[in-house]
C-alpha cells in the first residue's frame, strides 16, 4: 500500500509518544464528556460487575434488554467443591450445566407468560423471575408482553486485573496520542472492550490487534497489506483509532453515539438517528430496529464506561505510572529502505526489529526483505540503541539519495 502524504504527515504526530508534539485542535464537542443516561447506568453498573466482581469460574443468566436483571449466578466453584469432588469441570460439562440451568429458567418465563402468577406452583425458578422482574414496573410489564430470550454472560474478574498489567505497557503512548488529537486520554479504555489488551486477538470475521480493526476499515488509517500490518502494532493501530473516533465525532456531536459507531459503524449510527429522529442516546438504544444493532453494539458504550471505571479503580490501588514503560523510541525512514538495508547498515537485529514492529508480517522478512518499507514508515527500537540506529538510518538515507541524484 502506497501512504498518502497527508497521511504520512500525520503519522509524525506519534513521534509525540516519547517526546513532545504539537496538540491539535479539541473537538468543539469534547467537553460533553461521557454522559450516563438512567438506561445506560444500569447497563454499566452490569459490566462492572462482569468486570470487577465475577470471575470466569461463574456465568450469569440475565435479560438482554435490561441487562441488569440477573437471573441467576451459576458458580462452578461451588459445583466443583459441592459435586464433583473439587476436580473443574471440563468446558463440556460447563457448556451443559449452564445450558439446563438457561433451558430450564426459559421455561419459566414461558409459563408465566402463559399463565400469570399461576405458573408460581410449579417451583423456586419460576419464583425467582417474579422476583426480579418485579424490582421495575418497566421489567415487570416486560415479562407478561414481551418476547424474552434469556442470555449468558461469563464473568471476567479474574481476566481484567491481567489485561489491566498489559494495558500499562501501551497507554502512555496512547495516551498521548490521544491527547495530542485533542481527544480525552479515557477513549483508550474502549481497547479493553474491543480485545482486553490482547495484542494477538482476531475476531471470527477478521478484525484484529488490540483495537480490532476491520482489513478495510484499517485501510483508511494505517497500512495493511501481505507483508505489513498495522494493525498488530498496538501504538499505530492507536493512531487510526483515534482518527476513527475523530471522525464519528464530528459526525454524530455526542461520544455515546460517536463510541458506539466504533462498533456499529458511523453510517449506521447516523441511521439510527434518523429512524428514530433524536441524538438521545436512550431513545436510540430503545426504539432503534436494526438487524446489525445487536447486543454487542446496544452495550458497547455501557461496556466502555464500566472498562473505564474499573480500571481507574485498579490503577488507584496498585498499577504505578511509568510514561516510557517498554523502553522504546521510533526512528521515521524519509526514504523507502528494505529490512534487509535495515538490518545490514543498522545496529538492528533482525530478531530485535520483528520483535518489537509486531506489524511486520512474517513475509516482510522472508519474500519481502528486499521491498522498500514506505516513505514515512516509524520503526519502533529500544530505547538503549535508538541514537545509533538513527544515525545509522541517516548515513544509509544520505547515501541512497545521493546514488538516486547521481542517476539523474
Amino acid at each position: 500500500m502506497i501512504m498518502r502524504p497527508a497521511f504520512l504527515k500525520s503519522l509524525l504526530l506519534l513521534a509525540t509518544l516519547v517526546g513532545n508534539g504539537l496538540a491539535q485542535a479539541r473537538p468543539a464537542v469534547a467537553e460533553q464528556g461521557f454522559p450516563a443516561t438512567p438506561m445506560v447506568k444500569r447497563q454499566a453498573e452490569f459490566w462492572v460487575k462482569v468486570f470487577q466482581r465475577y470471575d470466569s469460574s461463574t456465568i450469569l443468566i440475565h435479560d438482554p434488554e435490561f441487562v441488569d436483571l440477573i437471573i441467576d449466578v451459576v458458580d462452578f466453584k461451588q459445583f466443583r467443591d459441592k459435586y464433583n469432588q473439587g476436580k473443574s469441570f471440563s468446558r463440556a460439562e460447563r457448556r451443559d450445566i449452564t445450558n439446563r440451568y438457561l433451558e430450564r429458567y426459559q421455561l419459566a418465563i414461558n409459563r408465566m407468560q402463559k399463565m400469570g402468577k399461576k405458573a408460581l406452583e410449579y417451583g423456586p425458578m419460576e419464583q425467582r423471575v417474579l422476583q426480579v422482574y418485579s424490582k421495575r414496573k418497566e421489567t415487570l410489564a416486560r415479562l407478561f408482553t414481551e418476547e424474552i430470550i434469556l442470555r449468558t454472560q461469563q464473568g471476567m474478574a479474574d481476566e481484567f486485573p491481567k489485561a489491566a498489567e498489559r494495558a500499562e505497557n501501551y497507554l502512555p503512548y496512547m495516551e498521548r496520542i490521544f491527547q495530542n488529537r485533542g481527544l480525552p486520554i479515557e477513549l483508550t479504555r474502549i481497547a479493553f472492550v474491543e480485545s482486553m489488551f490482547n495484542r494477538q486477538a482476531l475476531s471470527k470475521v477478521g478484525a484484529s490487534g488490540i483495537w480490532q480493526f476491520m482489513p478495510d476499515t484499517a485501510r483508511s488509517f494505517m497500512t495493511v497489506n501481505s507483508h505489513v500490518d498495522e494493525r498488530l502494532s498496538p501504538l499505530k493501530a492507536s493512531y487510526g483509532a483515534s482518527l476513527l473516533l475523530s471522525q464519528n465525532l464530528s459526525l454524530l456531536k455526542s461520544w455515546p453515539l460517536a463510541i458506539t459507531a466504533y462498533n456499529h459503524g458511523p453510517s449506521g449510527m447516523a441511521r439510527a438517528v434518523k429512524q428514530v429522529g433524536t441524538r438521545d442516546f436512550d431513545q436510540i438504544l430503545q426504539r432503534y430496529n436494526s438487524p446489525s444493532f445487536g447486543f454487542a453494539s446496544r452495550n458497547f458504550y455501557s461496556e466502555f464506561l464500566a472498562a473505564r471505571q474499573v480500571y481507574k479503580d485498579l490503577k488507584k490501588k496498585q498499577i504505578s505510572e511509568n510514561k516510557n514503560p517498554m523502553r522504546i523510541d521510533r526512528v521515521r525512514l524519509d526514504v523507502p529502505i528494505s529490512i534487509q538495508q535495515i538490518v545490514t547498515h543498522t545496529p538492528l537485529k533482525e530478531e530485535t526489529l520483528s520483535s518489537y514492529n509486531h506489524c511486520l508480517l512474517p513475509k516482510a522478512f522472508t519474500s519481502y526483505r528486499n521491498r522498500p518499507l514506505p516513505k514515512g514508515f516509524e520503526i519502533i527500537v529500544p530505547q538503549e540503541i535508538a541514537t545509533s540506529v538513527r544515525r545509522s538510518i541517516n548515513e544509509l538515507q544520505y547515501s541512497l539519495s545521493k546514488k538516486s541524484r547521481t542517476k539523474i
